[in-house]
């Protein structure tokens, strides 16, 4: 055990840092039709093709393999989520949110909840689902684990596009507004304006402690530095190929970009970009919060399983994490060791 917790901290001394500015992004997987936000599950990503009212499937590792149907019939298919291999659709033409079953083949449709105003993005945190209500100007949530789940107001929100969830702050493009705001999750203070001045901020999506922003109408994708008081919005990645850029999601250090309009699927390196606190030198992956009080999120995971030790070398909790998140709330307060696929960081619980 002595030698293990040498080994860490050797991996710890070495870490280092990695800095700069902009990339490009090029074309991936083409004639996708009207896609939107997408989800990523391994090495396949789901896309709702909103004017088709379906959702498809294709493969990371083999972009020229046709995509796959995976659902028809959804209504104006918009935010998706992922829970214990099922597929969570927001219908923006319906009103609803249905899911699907992803371990059947050819799966239906199943009512999770009606009379949802204008359902766009969608976030799960354990059970609840946080859901971008568009037309009722509201961040709205629900418990997928009752029966009969029932909607619960978050905060007021105006004209809420997508949410992206980083610790215990979620933030949202407001897109009229041309703003996003961030709201402190179980915190009954109203929400904050973050940055504001963007051309129709669409997707939201995080790598190491910088959120990125598909500015639809500026046709490109913009970035912040989430620890900032006073963040100042810059450009992150820029393409010949963007035409209205809308949905974002991370793999590691690959940035995915759907484009509603070209009808594509764009990717961007973002190793080259200025990461805060990321230990590229060692590992893509980074975390947050830190000190950490009750939940602690790991940021481009290479590995769902997880070990803490403590400053001794003692293996103190180990697990998988849902959502990329581990719950601490029953350590101790002190400093640890976490160590998940290439990364090894020391935190603090506070």
């Amino acid at each position: 055990m002595k030698k293990q917790f040498y080994f860490l901290f050797f991996l710890l001394v070495l870490a280092g840092n990695t800095v700069n500015s902009q990339t490009t992004a090029n074309l991936f997987i083409g004639n996708l039709n009207a896609p939107n936000p997408m989800i990523i599950d391994g090495n396949e990503m789901y896309i709702g093709i909103y004017y088709l009212d379906k959702v498809i499937k294709v493969s990371i590792d083999n972009p020229t393999a046709p995509p796959v149907d995976v659902v028809t019939g959804v209504s104006r298919p918009y935010g998706l989520a992922l829970k214990d291999h099922i597929l969570y659709i927001s219908e923006y033409g319906a009103d609803r949110i249905s899911k699907i079953n992803l371990n059947v083949p050819n799966p239906a449709p199943e009512l999770v909840i009606n009379n949802v105003s204008s359902p766009l993005g969608l976030e799960f945190v354990g059970n609840e689902l946080y859901i971008a209500a568009n037309t009722a100007n509201k961040i709205q949530k629900i418990d997928i684990s009752q029966p009969a789940p029932q909607l619960i107001d978050v905060c007021p929100a105006i004209l809420p596009f997508e949410i992206e969830i980083i610790g215990n702050s979620l933030y949202f493009t407001e897109r009229m507004d041309g703003r996003v705001s961030m709201v402190k999750l179980n915190d009954t203070a109203p929400p904050t304006v973050v940055v504001q001045g963007l051309s129709y901020p669409s997707g939201l999506t995080s790598y190491g402690k910088e959120l990125f922003i598909s500015e639809a109408g500026a046709a490109k994708i913009s970035k912040f530095n989430i620890t900032e008081s006073n963040p100042t919005v810059s450009d992150a990645v820029i393409s010949s190929e963007f035409n209205y850029p809308s949905g974002l999601a991370t793999k590691n250090s690959t940035l995915f970009i759907t484009d509603l309009f070209a009808g594509s699927l764009l990717k961007a390196d973002l190793t080259s970009l200025s990461v805060s606190d990321l230990n590229l030198k060692n590992t893509t992956s980074s975390i947050y919060p830190n000190p950490a009080k009750d939940e602690l999120t790991i940021i481009n995971p290479s590995s769902k399983d997880y070990k803490i030790f403590d400053m001794v070398g003692n293996l103190i909790l180990s697990g998988k994490m849902e959502r990329n998140r581990i719950d601490i709330s029953q350590l101790v307060k002190g400093a640890y060791i976490i160590q998940s696929g290439d990364l090894i960081k020391k935190f603090i619980k506070e």
